[in-house]
């Protein structure tokens, strides 16, 4: 996926919305703003993915507060919050829903919610609300049929507190006899899981987590380490978890690939034939 211009201001707020949640000062907000204008405005052109360019930014991030992993409280306090209401979750199973249908519904849910920042009340109630939507595209009926011929399976994994709402999904997949693998970044970078979260989230005692070895947002493979990649190369099937992971890996025709996310924007709905705030469980192969 190439940037849009509308992604432009979105790599500034990005850096400006670390700082709100940190609850840095004003005169450090300014600082990253100004520096990842600048950064920003070195570019002589945008025509790699949005998260390319997003990385810069949250370099500058990382730089001007001095911390190697800004979001790590935030990460725990989602793992936290996802893990105390999962089970309850698991139980709004619709009656008539095969488990692979669930387990993906609820796989894209977590992808939706920010869950360090809502109460319990407040997740519960946004999580029902999003459990009765239907999904804009949704590819199932290929993924089972590919999924009928598959061996394994790799799930590139997206955030803390999305990675709870992941572990169904790997449990139905391993239930058919699938070897699972879950990828989670290498080193720290936003609020993407880590192998911490992997333990700390139940995933780790499920299936082998392996982590890229890069702290790149999306997947960069070519930043990616050998034994990665070569997981990904050998896996039948790969489940792509959120936005960035999309936008990087979109491109890519020689592998069964199955997009699982919400549109957080205009441009990613616009990419996948939907709109913002769809729920999108798309093909690669399959134009839209």
């Amino acid at each position: 996926m190439k940037t849009y211009p509308e992604c432009i201001p979105c790599f500034i707020n990005q850096g400006l919305n670390a700082v709100s949640r940190l609850g840095l000062p004003p005169h450090i907000k300014k600082e990253i703003a100004v520096r990842s204008l600048k950064v920003i405005s070195s570019f002589n052109s945008f025509d790699r993915s949005p998260a390319y360019y997003a990385y810069f930014v949250q370099l500058v991030v990382k730089e001007v507060t001095g911390v190697e992993d800004p979001f790590y409280a935030l990460k725990r306090e989602a793992n936290k919050k996802a893990l105390e209401i999962y089970e309850s979750i698991l139980k709004m199973k619709p009656r008539d829903m095969e488990d692979i249908d669930w387990a993906l519904k609820l796989s894209a849910v977590g992808n939706a919610i920010d869950f360090a920042i809502k109460g319990e009340f407040d997740l519960k109630s946004e999580i029902e609300r999003l459990i009765s939507r239907e999904f804009s595209v949704y590819h199932g009926d290929i993924f089972k049929e590919k999924l009928a011929r598959a061996e394994s399976v790799l799930i590139v994994g997206d955030n803390a507190g999305e990675i709870v709402f992941d572990r169904f999904l790997v449990e139905v997949l391993k239930g058919m006899g699938l070897d699972v693998t879950y990828g989670v970044k290498g080193k720290p970078i936003l609020n993407d899981a880590l192998m911490e979260d992997a333990v700390e989230s139940g995933m780790a005692d499920i299936c082998k987590v392996i982590d890229n070895g890069s702290d790149k947002i999306g997947t960069w493979l070519d930043d990616c380490k050998p034994e990665f990649v070569e997981v990904f190369s050998n896996s039948d099937i790969i489940i792509s978890k959120g936005q960035a992971n999309f936008e990087t890996l979109n491109d890519i025709r020689n592998k069964d690939i199955f997009f699982l996310l919400q549109a957080k924007c205009d441009p990613i709905g616009f990419e996948n034939g939907s709109k913002k705030g769809s729920l999108i469980f798309r093909y690669n192969l399959v134009k839209i």
